[in-house]
């Protein structure tokens, strides 16, 4: 759906042109007679075609950049960041979606119906979306053969998603490498009703690869040759066109974070923290157009030479935002080695959040 809206609403216009057609029969005279009518037809397909496309823009910078902030926001995944005090290890599992909207995220639901206006007034919207549904995470106290108070993890995430709508490929990779180290010691009062986590600070990197494919099919275009050239009125040029997205989204996050959490009534775990995350690398996209280009109803002696075809190229790279301030919650559930983690993560600078879900065990 945001793929589609960045085509939907942009102002200046991609093109597509290609070659047209051939046939042969009428001789070495009548051939070309007939081949330089069948382009100027095909001049008049192509026009047609592009009124379908009118309006798309053919570098949309802030949506391309989006993708690649939503990539670094949601890179995050099977976060323990609330349960930074466990003895041994912790192992955990979880989703975490990015996302980054053009206006305030807390009340985007009631401007959804502005979009277009927005689409049609600005041709390009900060509008990205990264879901990484699988990921996993190992965390370390190295207390005991390194360095007191030193947590060492490793999370790597993987989902491939295919055939959720026609024409739509996803695939996402990620793998990171993490470090946390406790400044304030936990504080347990009343035999565990009240248990203070201390204070952690924490940084990383971790590496994000993501490929989305999508094929447009748009309306087929029929132009008749006309009884010139040695033509009938019946032949005609078909385009049956579509249009292809391609994006490939590569982003290193390095998170710089200061995190506390405290866990009441012996089971309840409430977090929270600040920082920033650092955003490098590529945000690209690819829009191309491909298509079967035929004669139809050709009539002897005339015969389809050779087929034509359509091009389009555009689209363009964007490097995510760099700098990426955040403020981080959780809510959660720990029952003796389990636990159950929902966090939250406002980007207060660029209309982004993230949100997940974490379960694990931390022994």
């Amino acid at each position: 759906m945001l793929m589609t809206l960045a085509l939907a609403g942009a102002a200046a216009a991609i093109e597509v042109g290609g070659t047209a057609p051939t046939v042969s029969g009428l001789g070495t005279v009548g051939d070309a007679a007939a081949n330089d009518h069948i382009k100027d037809v095909f001049q008049d397909a192509l026009d047609e075609l592009n009124d379908q496309l009118r309006g798309i823009y053919a570098k949309p910078e802030k949506f391309i950049r989006a993708w690649g902030d939503a990539s670094v926001f949601g890179s995050h995944g099977a976060t323990a960041r609330a349960y930074g005090n466990y003895k041994f290890i912790t192992v955990t599992i979880g989703a975490m979606a990015g996302i980054e909207v053009p206006s305030n995220p807390f009340t985007i639901m009631n401007e959804l119906g502005d979009i277009p206006a927005k689409l049609n007034e600005d041709h390009d919207l900060a509008l990205g979306f990264s879901p990484q549904i699988l990921n996993a995470r190992i965390g370390l106290n190295t207390s005991q053969f390194l360095v007191k108070n030193l947590y060492l993890g490793l999370n790597i995430g993987f989902m491939k998603l295919d055939g959720l709508t026609e024409g739509f490929s996803f695939t996402t990779f990620s793998i990171g490498l993490a470090a946390n180290y406790q400044i304030l010691p936990t504080i347990d009062l009343l035999g565990g009703f009240i248990l203070w986590r201390g204070l952690h600070l924490g940084t990383g990197l971790t590496y994000t690869l993501t490929d989305i494919g999508y094929d447009i099919k748009l309306e087929s275009v029929r132009q008749p040759l006309g009884a010139v050239a040695g033509f009938t009125s019946n032949e005609a040029i078909r385009i049956d066109p579509s249009l292809s997205l391609a994006m490939d989204i590569d982003t290193f996050t390095i998170p710089f974070e200061a995190n506390t959490a405290v866990k009441l009534l012996w089971f309840l775990n409430v977090g929270a923290g600040a920082g920033f995350d650092l955003g490098l690398g590529k945000s690209g996209l690819k829009v191309g157009a491909k298509g079967d280009v035929s004669l139809e109803n050709l009539s002897s002696p005339l015969a389809q030479e050779s087929p034509g075809k359509i091009t389009l190229s555009a689209g363009g790279d964007m490097t995510p935002a760099v700098f990426n301030l955040k403020l981080m919650a959780s809510v959660g559930i720990n029952i003796g080695p389990v636990l159950l983690d929902i966090p939250f993560t406002y980007y207060f600078l660029n209309n982004g959040v993230n949100a997940g879900v974490t379960i694990g065990v931390s022994l």
